[in-house]
């Protein structure tokens, strides 16, 4: 297999992963709306992340929220960043409008 097609292979098979978690979501989880998020913000497609699921991810650690709920969400976003090796979904935050000036200097 050329280095090409199986670059494509690795995008194709990411993004049938990605719906299948997204589908899963939906079905089994107490926190629909926020692990629907975290996947579609760290995808495996490599471009930026969609600034809503940004904000749904930083409303859900709000101080304002219950800590039961914002443990669930850091753990879940750690637990997604650690499976989804892509350089934009581990570096988003570089490039989301929502984090200007929070990231590390990127030059």
């Amino acid at each position: 297999m050329s280095g090409g097609s199986q670059s494509s292979l690795r995008r194709y098979l990411g993004a049938l992963k990605d719906t299948t978690t997204v589908s899963l979501a939906k079905v089994n989880s107490d926190y629909k709306e926020l692990d629907i998020a975290i996947v579609k913000a760290t995808n495996h497609v490599e471009r930026p992340s969609k600034e809503r699921y940004i904000r749904a991810i930083f409303m859900a650690i709000s101080a304002t929220r219950p800590r039961a709920d914002v443990a669930y969400c850091i753990h879940a976003l750690a637990r997604r960043l650690a499976r989804t090796h892509n350089c934009c979904s581990e570096n988003s935050y570089c490039y989301s409008p929502c984090f200007e000036g929070s990231g590390p200097n990127v030059s």
